[in-house]
């Protein structure tokens, strides 16, 4: 039994549910409360310049429907057989759409996949749905499996920000080749939050600045706590600022790293042309 649960309001859980299925993970109906702090993982970046986060082996080559369809299908843990859905049996999609273009406009290749679990997200994840965060801005970033990535820096990241001073874009794209302009539309349902469809898009464009493959892409998140960030320390008690507070917060720095992650099969890109990205998070 959990007690002392967190409760909360509609907007969050709706906010949780969203980023939830971005990951394709499935909830029960119990993990709205929670009655420890989350730990919550590393960021940055490493080595290799990649945004900090666990490793995930999962891939989604393009225009695979297995891969497609792999968020709720059915799959054994610990014994039984689960759907990949919440409790009710609602499907969550995190499904991703890359389209490469000419200056001129003309498509060149559409390349269309569902995202993976980024394991070190859960702590991230935790700590919305308990109340331990609060969400701020986004990013999309995407880089090569090996040789050079479409965009060059310190590191062969392209990154897509909302915003270059406000936080993930604040924090990473001082080493990776950044443009602005990441949207977020929300559908919250035709006649309310009891209705739908419900969906939550991100979408954004870079110009390539070199030649290159795009085989990995990360959605990113900033949070904040009430405390700031430290590699041994987690959140003690609730946080109280709003999303829109979170979303402008610089000091002390905020969480922040990746949400989920795919490796695809591998995108050509030619300096010049224009990446555009969409993120649709929907349920099913």
């Amino acid at each position: 039994m959990i007690s002392n649960s967190v409760v909360l309001p509609r907007p969050y859980r709706f906010l949780t549910a969203a980023l939830v299925a971005a990951l394709g993970l499935g909830l029960s109906q119990t993990a709205w409360g929670q009655t420890a702090a989350p730990v919550l993982p590393q960021r940055g970046v490493s080595a290799t310049g990649a945004p900090i986060g666990g490793s995930n082996a999962a891939t989604a080559p393009a225009h695979d429907p297995a891969a497609l369809s792999s968020v709720g299908r059915g799959r054994q843990e610990g014994g039984r057989k689960s759907n990949g859905s919440i409790s009710q049996g609602v499907k969550m999609h995190g499904r991703w759409v890359i389209d490469i273009k000419n200056p001129d406009g003309t498509l060149v290749e559409h390349r269309d996949f569902e995202n993976a679990l980024e394991q070190d997200g859960q702590g991230l994840l935790i700590g919305l749905m308990s109340g331990y965060l609060i969400p701020g801005d986004y990013m999309i970033v995407m880089g090569a499996q090996s040789g050079n990535a479409p965009c060059t820096a310190t590191y062969q990241f392209c990154g897509i920000a909302r915003s270059l001073s406000t936080y993930p874009g604040l924090g990473y794209c001082s080493v990776y080749y950044c443009a602005t302009g990441l949207t977020y539309t929300y559908n919250l349902g035709t006649g309310g939050l009891n209705s739908g469809p419900f969906s939550m898009v991100l979408a954004g464009s870079i110009t390539a600045n070199q030649t290159g493959t795009i085989g990995t892409v990360y959605s990113l998140i900033s949070t904040c706590a009430n405390i700031g960030y430290s590699t041994t320390a987690n959140p003690s008690t609730l946080e109280t600022s709003s999303p829109a507070s979170c979303v402008t917060q610089t000091s002390p720095e905020p969480w922040y790293g990746p949400l989920s992650l795919a490796s695809i099969t591998p995108v050509a890109v030619t300096a010049g042309q224009i990446i555009q990205v969409t993120v649709t998070i929907t349920f099913s």
